[in-house]
């Protein structure tokens, strides 16, 4: 059974308009094995697993399961067909308990109640069974992002899934969170799993997959065994040429003090503190990366700099000027851009058009204001020569950018931040979801503006864009700031450490 089919996806076709998302693609799936589904921005690996998952319908083609062919009703329908898929995003609810996550929407019965001895006593086999040692009665919203995971990937599991796909799934873990994401992945297939890897991290491919599929512009590129490729040869297939993801880091000579931090402090909404007396530099020139698990403080820490959160203590100066009590719009104004990790909910306006997403913030600049109307001619002259000098693949910049690819987004909002002229960036995971070739020009166009003069702050949870691109790298765990000694010269398992408090460090800059 392990060298047998188990999933055949044949001629599948889906169109938006005059947008080929999905061109005849064939997918051939063993069973039992990790398949990764690899390919650029846009190359429609999102719409083939909506396809395979019945959130949308194809125009063309079929889905073969097990030598069956079957037409998905709905998709609740393509889970009880054994397809079970963890979303990038974690669709967990936050207050409520992990048992109750897991068995929401299949809850048993006994007789008009909820049979919760009978659902306990089976998820604790499957914990049991797979090795994940989740704490049921935990509220969801109060474990680490690694074990979250988990509990998305157990509810898959507690609803038959046979065939489980991972959408980017160490988009958010440490290398030790990786690691143990893997060893579930392997056991899941040693106890007859298949398991669809979908991630733009061509390392992780090597090193989890059995076949890997590379998709480009709709079109299956090929199909290859992984003991018979490597890294060089998967980039080609995806991009068209060769890709080298590192970079000649040069040693800085930093200019001016630009943003200081002076023992910040923030509470979330909730009241809880994320942020505990924080205090750092950035001058102009210099590449300050932030690393840390997601949920440690940097997303609170990042919102009090931009305006977007108010500190509860503590003083942000910028060019030597206090700027705690300025908005959003004022520090834009001043020269402080922002690349949010958020690109949906904060850094974009979903149902505003492209060019309308693409000129907010240049509307603030002074050659802008030249009356009540906004200039349109040249907000889209700019909105286009930011698709083209930055890849975007877009049918037309008068459509809502939500028809966009998630990573076709994050270039465009990239773009934006990027050309607007400012003295400090704040950045947040800037190649989220981006592919090799585009993480490749994003770095570079980085390294050009520090060298220009920028300051930058990047707040990443790709440990090795912290580490190639950084002059100096801070840590936070549970709210601290750390600065570890040397921090260029740590290996990513040393870094992965910091943050998860392994070094006992309190140590500030």
């Amino acid at each position: 059974m392990k060298d047998s089919c188990i999933l055949e996806m044949r001629g599948i076709c889906k169109t938006y308009g005059a947008v080929t998302a999905n061109c005849e693609v064939d997918l051939t799936v063993r069973a039992g094995k990790v398949h990764a589904i690899i390919g650029e921005n846009g190359a429609g690996k999102s719409t083939l697993m909506n396809i395979l998952t019945d959130i949308q319908k194809p125009d063309a083609g079929q889905i073969i399961l097990e030598g069956r062919s079957v037409v998905f009703k709905n998709p609740r329908d393509a889970v009880m067909h054994g397809i079970g898929m963890v979303y990038q995003e974690f669709m967990l609810f936050p207050g409520m308990s992990v048992l109750d996550n897991i068995i929401l929407g299949s809850e048993p019965q006994k007789g008009p109640f909820i049979d919760y001895a009978a659902a306990r006593k089976r998820i604790e086999e499957i914990c049991d069974k797979y090795h994940f040692p989740i704490p049921l009665d935990a509220l969801v919203d109060q474990l680490p992002v690694a074990i979250q995971q988990q509990v998305e990937i157990v509810k898959v599991l507690y609803k038959n899934a046979s065939i489980i796909i991972l959408d980017e799934p160490t988009s958010v873990l440490t290398p030790q969170g990786i690691e143990g994401l893997f060893e579930a992945v392997r056991h899941l297939v040693s106890e007859g799993k298949t398991v669809l890897f979908i991630t733009h991290k061509l390392g992780e491919v090597m090193e989890i997959a059995d076949d890997i599929t590379v998709l480009k512009n709709g079109r299956v590129v090929g199909t290859v065994c992984a003991s018979d490729t490597n890294e060089a040869e998967l980039a080609r297939m995806m991009v068209g040429r060769d890709v080298f993801l590192r970079v000649e880091k040069e040693i800085t000579q930093p200019g001016e003090m630009l943003l200081e931090a002076d023992s910040l402090t923030v509470r979330e909404h909730r009241g809880v503190q994320r942020v505990k007396r924080a205090s750092f530099s950035v001058r102009a020139g210099e590449i300050v990366g932030i690393s840390g698990i997601a949920g440690s403080g940097q997303k609170e820490l990042v919102e009090a700099l931009v305006g977007l959160t108010p500190a509860e203590s503590g003083e942000i100066r910028f060019g030597g000027k206090p700027i705690t009590g300025l908005t959003v719009g004022q520090r834009r104004k001043l020269g402080i851009g922002y690349v949010a990790q958020d690109r949906s909910g904060v850094g974009t306006s979903r149902e505003s058009t492209l060019w309308e997403n693409v000129v907010m913030g240049f509307h603030l600049l002074d050659r802008f204001q030249r009356g009540p109307l906004l200039p349109q001619g040249e907000a889209r002259q700019i909105t286009r020569k930011v698709i083209a000098n930055y890849s975007v693949k877009a049918q037309s910049i008068d459509l809502p950018i939500r028809n966009l690819s998630g990573g076709n987004v994050q270039k465009l909002l990239v773009g934006r931040e990027f050309s607007q002229g400012k003295k400090l960036l704040v950045i947040e995971d800037p190649t989220r979801g981006v592919d090799v070739g585009a993480i490749e020009f994003i770095w570079k166009q980085i390294l050009d503006i520090a060298k220009s003069g920028v300051g930058i702050l990047l707040v990443s949870h790709e440990l090795n864009e912290v580490m190639q691109l950084s002059d100096r790298i801070l840590v936070m765990f549970n709210g601290l700031l750390l600065a570890p000694g040397n921090s260029r010269a740590l290996s990513e398992e040393e870094l992965g450490l910091w943050m998860l408090g392994g070094h006992g460090s309190d140590r500030k800059e």
